[in-house]
């Protein structure tokens, strides 16, 4: 018989992570405590759930019937927990993954808030531009910007960024500028990522920039911090220039045209019935804050 809700909720864990160790570290117990648990089970069930190596671990056949059946037994507590937990403090640790540049720029008031909220949930954050598996790295939550490509993943639009071309002062009073997007041909780039062209609108006009960078860098905030130091110019997020702006640290261009497309950022997560309730939670009260603190 099966006696542990606990013992179901770590065989889903290691069926989805693919490794003791994570699904142990995300139910806040020892690999060792996990093992013995798994075992546990293995031995009720008088079956062998995963083939085990030194260096990996997988389902056997009756795993995977198993994780069917887990998988509605287990919709089915959190369900029934969340009946009887409106009122009580959500515990538990959600961990995200997002940007350096949006982590520093825009969420940190969101997770402050949040934590200060419910002081029991705890916040481990993954600050990378980089693309993460979140099911190898047990990641609960993604921020991601631009267009999605992991169908495997739930997304939730969150908010639309749009972008803005700047430069600091310093580099102006040195190089000048006009108003039309062909200047740009003379002058020095800072670009994000791997953007090979910038496009702007005016009315029924658009324009296409083809860059040759001084200066290109996945980190989005180290393309911010070369644009503050003078070396160019750049296009980077509102939210992510919106202090710089607004002090005169960065002085805006081209304000009559459109830098398009705007960047789409959206919430994922992996594709579970069982979520906690502290992540669940957090993704509700980070959806509420977009639209209270428009990016």
């Amino acid at each position: 018989m099966l006696d542990s809700i606990d013992e179901l909720r770590l065989f889903s864990k290691v069926f989805e992570t693919g490794s003791i160790r994570q699904a142990a570290d995300s139910l806040n117990i020892s690999a060792a405590a996990a093992s013995k648990r798994l075992f546990s089970l293995e031995n009720k069930l008088s079956v062998k759930l995963f083939y085990r190596t030194t260096r990996s671990i997988s389902p056997t056949d009756n795993g995977q019937k198993l994780y069917q059946q887990v998988s509605d037994i287990l919709r089915s507590v959190s369900q029934t927990e969340s009946l009887f937990s409106a009122n009580a403090q959500l515990q538990g640790t959600v961990r995200l993954t997002a940007s350096a540049s949006f982590s520093q720029g825009y969420l940190a008031p969101f997770l402050s808030h949040f934590l200060s909220q419910n002081p029991q949930v705890n916040i481990d954050i993954l600050a990378t531009d980089e693309p993460v598996d979140m099911v190898e790295r047990g990641i609960d939550v993604a921020i991601r910007h631009g267009p999605l490509r992991d169908s495997s993943l739930i997304g939730r639009h969150l908010a639309d960024s749009g972008r803005v071309l700047c430069a600091a002062p310093g580099y102006l009073a040195r190089y000048g500028f006009t108003d039309h997007p062909d200047a740009l041909h003379q002058h020095s780039l800072l670009v994000v990522g791997k953007e090979s062209s910038w496009q702007f609108r005016q009315n029924n006009i658009s324009k296409t920039i083809r860059l040759s960078p001084r200066f290109a860098s996945t980190l989005g905030e180290s393309v911010y911090q070369m644009t503050l130091a003078g070396h160019g110019i750049a296009v980077l997020s509102d939210w992510h220039v919106r202090d710089a702006l607004a002090d005169g640290r960065l002085v805006p261009l081209l304000a009559d045209w459109q830098i398009v497309p705007s960047i789409s950022i959206h919430v994922l997560y992996p594709a579970r019935d069982n979520m906690p309730l502290a992540v669940s939670t957090f993704i509700a009260h980070l959806e509420r804050w977009a639209r209270q603190h428009p990016v």
